[in-house]
């Protein structure tokens, strides 16, 4: 009886010690699924800011097209065409980017009904500012719609830059960044130097 008590408390005891070897064993790494929903937010976010981006640079390539029916002073016509480069440059090496990462979509404008009604408002508007301004006028109307979407595409990439899978697309979207925002100061510098009529 002695020994068969000895017996079963031994492979008690060896069940625990098999037991707890097995549960130190630490399980395979895995996302959990907050990890993967936020993983899945960020490339969200950075799709949609990509997006619009990439949109806004595809209208300031051809600004400046202007400077083909308006000759401006040699000033204006410079940053115009400084903004018109780099924003050929970015949809470029955005483009680059989304073939470089399948998860890159830029489609992904989803702006609500409303967003795109007013976009389209103030877009006929600044139109009609420059179709009938001359001048220091319409130079001053063009260097300020042009502050806008700088002002806005180096927030669109700092957000993409933010929130990238990879450090070099971080780094890239971050280049952007730092040129949009340099011709931003130039456009403004520009504008004070307008002289007032």
């Amino acid at each position: 009886m002695f020994v068969k008590c000895l017996f079963i408390c031994g492979l008690a005891a060896a069940e625990m010690f098999c037991g707890n070897a097995n549960a130190q064993t630490p399980p395979p790494s895995t996302k959990s699924d907050s990890e993967t929903s936020k993983d899945a937010s960020k490339i969200e976010v950075r799709n949609n800011a990509a997006s619009l981006l990439y949109d806004l640079l595809g209208d300031e390539k051809d600004v400046s097209k202007i400077l083909i029916i308006r000759r401006r002073p040699a000033r204006v016509s410079r940053v115009i065409k400084a903004i018109s480069k780099t924003a050929g440059d970015g949809q470029d090496q955005i483009d680059a980017l989304a073939k470089e990462d399948k998860t890159l979509d830029l489609h992904a404008l989803k702006l609500p009904p409303g967003e795109t009604a007013t976009r389209d408002a103030i877009r006929k508007t600044k139109e009609h500012e420059l179709l009938f301004s001359w001048g220091v006028k319409f130079d001053m109307n063009l260097l300020l719609s042009q502050t806008d979407a700088l002002d806005y595409g180096s927030h669109l990439a700092k957000i993409a830059a933010d929130n990238s899978t990879s450090p070099e697309q971080a780094r890239r979207f971050h280049a952007l960044d730092v040129a949009l925002s340099a011709l931003f100061v130039r456009v403004v510098a520009d504008i004070r130097a307008v002289p007032v009529k």
